[in-house]
């Protein structure tokens, strides 16, 4: 009985299969491979809408993102690598500049322009992006009959500018006889000197009071400006702490002086623009060099190192660069006033200068005020 209670054995052969079963493989109507249902085909094409839509949406927000007037790129021509040009903000009532003077790199790359003809200051990324701008006219000092119109941050002929280490930025407020200062992003912080009072042993100013400035540097909380025969130094809380320089053809003489640097040790390099020459300072204002000379008259056509030198910077060398104006071109000089180069031609393509006014030095990047290309070119110096 026990036997018969026991499960008869399995045949061998593997596992029993039911009569004219077909494989799942090969079932009628079925295709072979891959497939989506339609519910999961509606779900991957919703997918790909929606990110083809977020990629739409970034794409015209950097397109309609201000980027300024310009072009980038162009040929090397006599030792000058063009980046990139900026012609203006591109938007607003004044899409372009009008003749601008000064241009200066802050620390963290921004561009900043004193667009001098629309008495405004513009302020770019460091690709030539245009930011924001900001100033106006404003004139502080009217003439017998005039206007008072200043207000915080209105600008009457900006004639150069510079930044410190913190970003600040400083604009020579020429006509308005002081110096006005702004935050990085362009809010009014204050101005100095006091327009309205006598400066020092004696200033340049409209009746005697405030300085027609016509230079900037800052370096080590100092704020070095020149005006028509002189060099003043103050706090960057506009405190006079020197003051030096006079009229007169001597070897520290000044005549209307347009370009300051200061190097790491405290040298004062000044472009002694209607001398046609560059003169180097102590820290205490004692000349050391002159590079250069001053012409023997208007006709002399003698040559010299430079024609008519005005904006200036520091290079990471300690060389410092200069424009010569009626050169059109850019001449580097050793801390010893040696001449060490000279880059540039006269024309109106990328690299070319007419009339370059002011200059500045990032690094290994150079930023030209292209003054009567109405333009600012950002540049490399390369071998020729």
């Amino acid at each position: 009985m026990i036997d018969e209670m026991r499960e008869a054995p399995q045949p061998s052969g593997g596992p029993i299969e039911e009569p004219n079963a077909t494989p799942l493989e090969a079932a009628p109507g079925r295709r072979r491979g891959l497939y989506l249902t339609p519910r999961q085909a509606f779900t991957g094409l919703a997918i790909v809408l929606f990110l083809a839509l977020i990629a739409l949406l970034v794409y015209l927000f950097l397109l309609l993102q201000p980027r300024g007037l310009g072009q980038h790129g162009g040929s090397a021509v006599e030792g000058i690598q063009p980046l990139f040009t900026i012609e203006g903000p591109g938007r607003g009532a004044h899409p372009t500049f009008n003749r601008p003077l000064g241009v200066a790199y802050g620390p963290d790359g921004r561009i900043y322009v004193a667009d001098t003809g629309n008495n405004r200051v513009c302020m770019f990324d460091s690709h030539g992006g245009f930011l924001k701008e900001w100033g106006g006219f404003g004139v502080a000092k009217p003439a017998p009959g005039g206007t008072y119109s200043w207000k915080p941050g209105r600008l009457n002929f900006p004639a150069a500018i510079a930044t410190d280490e913190d970003g600040l930025v400083y604009v020579a407020d020429f006509r308005n006889d002081c110096i006005e200062v702004f935050d990085a992003d362009g809010k009014w912080l204050r101005r100095f000197p006091d327009p309205t009072q006598p400066v020092g042993k004696g200033s340049s100013g409209q009746d005697g009071r405030g300085i027609a400035v016509t230079a900037l540097a800052v370096r080590g909380g100092k704020v070095y400006a020149t005006d028509t025969y002189q060099v003043f130094v103050f706090s960057t809380d506009g405190k006079l702490l020197a003051q030096f320089g006079k009229p007169g053809r001597g070897t520290g003489d000044l005549d209307h002086p347009n370009g300051i640097a200061v190097g790491a040790d405290g040298t004062v390099y000044v472009s002694d623009s209607n001398h046609a020459r560059v003169t180097a300072f102590s820290q205490d204002g004692k000349p050391k060099w002159n590079a250069g000379r001053i012409p023997s008259s208007m006709n002399d056509t003698s040559p010299s190192a430079f024609e008519l030198p005005r904006g200036m910077s520091m290079m990471p060398s300690g060389d410092v660069i200069v424009v010569d104006v009626f050169a059109f071109d850019l001449v580097r000089l050793s801390p010893e006033g040696r001449v060490v180069e000279s880059y540039g031609t006269r024309g109106v393509a990328p690299g070319e200068f007419n009339f370059p006014n002011s200059v500045s030095v990032l690094g290994s990047t150079l930023a030209v005020a292209d003054k009567e290309n109405n333009r600012v070119q950002a540049l490399r110096l390369v071998k020729r």
